[in-house]
């Protein structure tokens, strides 16, 4: 990991400290002020940014680039928990309790990443405590996410990949008339699998089920979801 010079966070207007949640609720001159606090470092694809057990002393914040994060089961294999993209943060948990860290976070692509030291964070939180408090939002939802996965684990995969699929955002339509409705998969198979719980064997079987059901067309990464409301009632069925 690369650390970049201070200037190099702070000279754009699209620093990271403006991308993130916690940090909405500040002023531009104090978001300014707190992307000094932050030391800016570059990591490569494949790098390890932080190891399970791990006590960091710093949050995270991905400013370019997407950073997985997994933990490994008693079997040896790894299970994907998310993937942190531009403007999120990882570590936080660490910092509010004073633990260890509990996964392995690794940059899918070339990131760059901003980093606070736990010290300068609660420095942060005594002067503005309104980053406490978006803070714990965004873990509540997190949380919340992943107890509605964690209730569709017991569920078939069609459903599982079904529910994610809906879950992605559309892909702008061409053209207004164009009633399509289009996901473009953020992940590889081997990764959504994996974080749905399954094999990418398993997934591959559902998503030719899905198709062979008329609910959808695929074309590389390009999903079609040719019968949402089908798709909504595979769901809600179960």
């Amino acid at each position: 990991m690369r650390e970049l010079p201070i200037r190099d966070l702070t000279e754009h207007d699209d620093n990271c400290v403006r991308r993130v949640p916690i940090f909405s609720g500040l002023t531009s001159q104090q978001q300014d002020l707190v992307a000094t606090m932050a030391r800016p470092q570059l990591v490569s694809a494949g790098e390890v940014v932080h190891n399970p057990g791990e006590r960091t002393g710093k949050m995270f914040i991905v400013h370019t680039g997407e950073i997985k994060l997994s933990r490994t089961l008693p079997s040896g294999r790894k299970h994907l928990l998310r993937v942190a993209h531009p403007g999120e943060t990882l570590g936080e948990q660490a910092f509010l309790t004073g633990n260890a860290t509990l996964e392995e976070a690794e940059a899918r692509s070339q990131s760059r990443l901003c980093v606070f030291a736990h010290n300068d964070l609660a420095k942060l939180f005594e002067r503005y405590p309104n980053i406490a408090y978006r803070m714990l939002r965004t873990l509540g939802d997190r949380l919340a996410h992943t107890e509605h996965r964690l209730t569709l684990r017991s569920q078939s995969v069609d459903l599982r990949f079904a529910d994610y699929l809906l879950q992605q955002p559309l892909i702008p339509a061409a053209q207004a008339t164009e009633a399509m409705m289009r996901v473009r998969l953020p992940l590889s198979k081997k990764d959504i699998a994996s974080l749905l719980g399954t094999t990418p064997e398993s997934l591959s079987r559902a998503l030719a089920r899905l198709q062979i059901k008329g609910l959808v067309a695929v074309d590389d990464d390009i999903v079609s979801l040719l019968q949402p409301d089908a798709l909504e009632e595979l769901i809600t069925a179960e």
